[in-house]
């Protein structure tokens, strides 16, 4: 058995590599925060804003098959 601890960052790496395989997981929402992440920029501000552009794109999404119908 391996008693090592892992660093924070270890951990945090090992989340973020094993996230997509969480299930039900919404990809969209999972995709927004690996690249958050590998980008160092995953901060309240830049999740929120990347989560409220999502929202839109999908409110829009859903609007045009409705005008379409």
């Amino acid at each position: 058995m391996n008693d090592s601890i892992k660093s924070g960052k270890q951990v945090i790496d090992e989340f973020f590599s094993e996230i997509y395989n969480v299930e039900n997981a919404d990809e969209s929402t999972v995709d927004i925060l690996v690249s958050l992440y590998g980008k160092n920029k995953l901060t309240d501000t830049n999740l929120q804003n990347a989560l409220d552009d999502l929202l839109q794109k999908e409110v829009d999404k859903i609007e045009k098959n409705e005008n379409e119908n």
